[in-house]
């Protein structure tokens, strides 16, 4: 017997031997899946993470009341969703073992009830039907509603259903618009008569908007953010973006827009409050990784530069592989509420295993968000730069040189959407940049990527995330490109059974060897290192299996993962330099900041300069092969 303590503090006992259940199977359902009826009812079994721990015996006790309650649930799911004569029993079987129980729940469908006919009223509003009854509008709306003729009559979305019209009737202009439905339900048939009826109330145009709340701008800047102007007809989703636009501005933490209490007829005020950020914030942050190991940043914000809205920025960043300041003057409105510029002149020092850049410069950006899911931006970006790089032969010493770059970006970022546990469906981010216009700077050239990624869950704990990347430079002169410039693979992000740009065509590294006089020795070098050299062509992909164990530990998840991927110094040349793999897994950690990544990649198909062999020589190791990385965050 094992002792447990009751709510109340008492000590009580548990069978370690009462039954409990196993297993739970539902059986003759053909409309919805096993899933969607299991999350009807309250019997719950062990779930694989749980039957693993083989010394737990409790959690799931069968309780035949609750089965009883159980088929009752199921039957209204059913009836509900259209299925007047369902029938339900449920049966208890026996495992391997006394106290294991599988309980199972047996489901007669039956024929269901139908939707033979949808009619529309408009309640005391023949005038406005007689416009609506042709519109494309009311087409549309018709298409996308829950009720179709011929599919099942399911009662449970009669709100949805409503809560559609309304919401399309607002949207035309009548704030007012009250809809109701009515059904005719004939079960010797199986058929239902749907009535829509609709009272639209007056057409409606925005007209006076008053702002309250403490605010350091004027009403009018707020109003022209809400962009709804006076006169406009009105619109349920205007005022919606309105409420967005002022929200998703920098100044304002908190927006409401109303309707105050007024007659209804033609005219509609508005009653807008707000409440805004502190004008001036400093913030901090620390974190860690493989590659950067410690990095930093402290930035200060001024949200209201001059009294108009402008929002000035400084930050600095710090790190074993970039440092750098930057300043950026944001002007929040161009030519609409969706339209920014920013001037951010910066500087920065990059130190990689290849090269060492040190650059300033002046990036002019304007920035457009068309939409919660779509975002565009134009850049023009000009810099100085000076490079230490390694010369080109492995007899020749550190080489400096400088140049300038004068370049128009072009981005745009998609993002389909976000789940209740993290990003779903489809990311695209296509880039483009042409530098040298009208030859002004020291390099020409062309260069064009596009990363695609899309989520899938699986189950409510597994998601399927993939990504494909790929990128060309096309330079107009066969000059030799900055490093910084050219495409890199492998790392922390990116292909992982390999370190930092570690993936691609490489360069030797040698020492000189010098007798006693300090001289130099004929034809003895000893060899030191690879460093990548980049290239104008890459292609990569990852497809990593994500898995949520936090019914087995709490906070932690589980990755699998295939990363490939290749660089090519010009053209892509499969023979020459096929794509290389990675198999790995990792662990995940839930922290207040992110998901702390650890991962394990290993090269299935490295080359001997991976492995650090050279002339014949093996100058590596076993670690050679693998990738180790640490990241807060997650890869893609």
């Amino acid at each position: 017997m094992l002792a447990v303590n009751s709510a109340d503090g008492r000590a009580i006992t548990a069978d370690p031997d009462a039954p409990q259940v196993w297993d739970v199977e539902v059986k003759g359902n053909k409309t919805f899946s096993d899933v969607l009826i299991k999350d009807q009812i309250a019997t719950d079994a062990f779930s694989f993470w749980e039957k693993l721990r083989f010394w737990k015996r409790s959690g799931h006790k069968l309780d035949k009341t609750e089965i009883k309650k159980d088929v009752i649930r199921i039957r209204n799911y059913y009836q509900r969703r259209g299925f007047a004569d369902v029938q339900v029993r449920y049966r208890i079987g026996e495992g391997n073992k006394a106290w294991k129980k599988k309980v199972e729940f047996i489901i007669d469908e039956g024929v269901p009830i139908r939707i033979k006919e949808i009619a529309f009223d408009f309640n005391g509003s023949e005038n406005k039907y007689a416009v609506l009854r042709d519109s494309k509008t009311l087409q549309k709306i018709k298409q996308k509603s829950e009720y179709q003729e011929g599919e099942r009559y399911e009662t449970i979305k009669k709100a949805e259903v409503i809560g559609q019209y309304v919401q399309e009737f607002k949207n035309m202009g009548f704030p007012y618009t009250e809809v109701d439905i009515s059904a005719q339900v004939d079960t010797a048939q199986r058929a239902a008569r749907l009535s829509i009826n609709c009272s639209l109330g007056p057409k409606s145009y925005f007209d006076q908007i008053t702002v309250s709340g403490d605010s350091t701008i004027s009403d009018d800047y707020i109003i022209r953010e809400s962009g709804i102007k006076k006169g406009s007809v009105y619109s349920l989703k205007a005022m919606e973006e309105a409420q967005r636009e002022i929200f998703n501005h920098h100044l304002f933490r908190f927006i409401t827009i109303n309707i105050p209490e007024q007659p209804r007829d033609s005219t509609l005020d508005l009653e807008m409050k707000v409440r805004e950020h502190n004008l001036r914030t400093v913030k901090t942050s620390v974190g860690f990784g493989t590659e950067e190991y410690l990095r930093g940043q402290v930035s200060w914000t001024h949200r209201n530069v001059l009294g108009k809205g402008h929002k000035f920025s400084t930050t600095a960043k710090a790190s074993f592989i970039e440092q750098s300041l930057n300043l950026d003057y944001l002007f929040p409105y161009v030519f609409n509420t969706k339209s920014s510029f920013v001037v951010s002149p910066f500087a920065q020092h990059l130190l990689e295993e290849n090269y060492e850049l040190s650059r300033y410069g002046l990036t002019n950006s304007l920035i457009y968000n068309y939409s919660r899911h779509l975002t565009g931006s134009a850049s023009y970006q000009f810099t100085r730069n000076t490079e230490l790089s390694q010369g080109s032969d492995v007899s020749l010493p550190d080489t400096t040189r400088s140049y300038h770059l004068s370049s128009v970006q072009l981005s745009g970022y998609y993002n389909q959407g976000f789940g209740r546990r993290g990003e779903r469906g489809w990311v695209l981010q296509p880039y483009a940049e042409m530098s040298g216009v009208m030859g002004s700077a020291t390099f020409q050239f062309q260069k064009l990527s596009l990363d695609v990624r899309r989520y899938t869950p699986l189950t409510k704990t597994t998601t399927l995330a993939t990504r494909i990347q790929g990128g060309k430079i096309f330079a107009t002169k066969e000059d030799s490109l900055p490093n910084n410039v050219r495409y890199y693979l492998g790392g922390t992000n990116s292909v992982r059974g390999w370190g930092r740009y570690e993936l691609g065509p490489k360069r030797v590294v040698t020492d000189t060897l010098e007798d006693a006089n300090g001289d130099m020795v004929a034809d003895s070098t000893s060899f030191d290192r690879f460093i990548p050299t980049g290239g104008r062509t890459f292609f990569a992909f990852n497809v990593e299996l994500r898995q949520d164990i936090g019914a087995l530990i709490k906070n932690f998840g589980l990755a699998v993962f295939v990363d490939g991927g290749q660089v090519w110094r010009k053209n892509p040349d499969l023979e020459a330099r096929p794509l290389q793999f990675s198999l790995g897994g990792g662990i995940r950690y839930t922290s207040p900041i992110g998901p702390v990544r650890l991962d394990v990649g290993y090269k299935m198909n490295p080359t001997t300069r991976d492995l650090n062999r050279y002339r014949g020589r093996d100058f590596g190791n076993a670690w050679d092969r693998i990738g180790i990385h640490v990241s807060i965050g997650q890869a893609f």
